[in-house]
């Protein structure tokens, strides 16, 4: 599979413009954080893109989803098939590919998957899940994604009301992956930046 695979296999199965906004903010900062750590930046950027190929069809009611990223928690039929029906849809279209995206995608929902996280894959993968929204609530506030700095964003984590849903713990096990935080934030604040207008800020 290659990322323009991704991207009609995502279309196929995600129509609502806020998880696609949401996957594509995942597979940027994925892409620019392989780059800095000298790995697959396809890979990368494929697993951040389609995380959430099965969030849509795993909500209980159209009425109660807003967005992955906002602060009222979406309600899901089943959690524990979140990320495991993703899994299946993606095998089932391409069986060959890399088993280690599909246990990234799998270990973002651990929780309920109980597939673990196992490496810095893994790791970046749900933590770039979560700061995704951290940032985007961030720009919001500030309605713009320009000038954010990396001591105003940990700030605004420490804050437990700021985008409550947004699993801070899984952002600060970014380390266990061997990732420094701060280096993390920063590639992630670029990446948004530099899709700034798609996802809703700027002109």
């Amino acid at each position: 599979m290659n990322f323009q695979e991704a991207q009609q296999l995502l279309k196929e199965y995600v129509h609502k413009p806020e998880i696609l906004m949401h996957c594509l903010e995942v597979s940027i900062i994925m892409r620019f954080l392989a780059r800095e750590l000298g790995e697959d930046e396809e890979k990368w950027a494929i697993a951040g893109l389609l995380h959430d190929i099965d969030y849509e069809s795993c909500l209980k009611t159209e009425d109660c989803f807003r967005h992955p990223e906002s602060s009222e928690i979406s309600r899901f039929s089943s959690l524990e098939e979140h990320a495991k029906k993703g899994a299946g849809i993606i095998k089932q279209k391409y069986p060959k590919i890399e088993e280690d995206i599909i246990h990234a995608i799998l270990a973002h929902n651990e929780e309920h998957t109980k597939t673990k996280r196992e490496n810095k894959f893994d790791f970046a993968l749900a933590a770039s899940d979560n700061i995704s929204g951290m940032i985007f609530a961030y720009g919001l506030m500030r309605k713009s994604l320009e000038g954010m700095e990396v001591k105003s964003l940990k700030k605004k984590m420490k804050e437990k009301s700021f985008a409550s849903t947004v699993r801070r713990d899984l952002i600060y096990d970014i380390n266990k992956g061997n990732i420094d935080l701060d280096k993390f934030l920063e590639i992630a604040i670029k990446a948004m930046q530099s899709i700034a207008r798609e996802i809703g800020f700027g002109k």
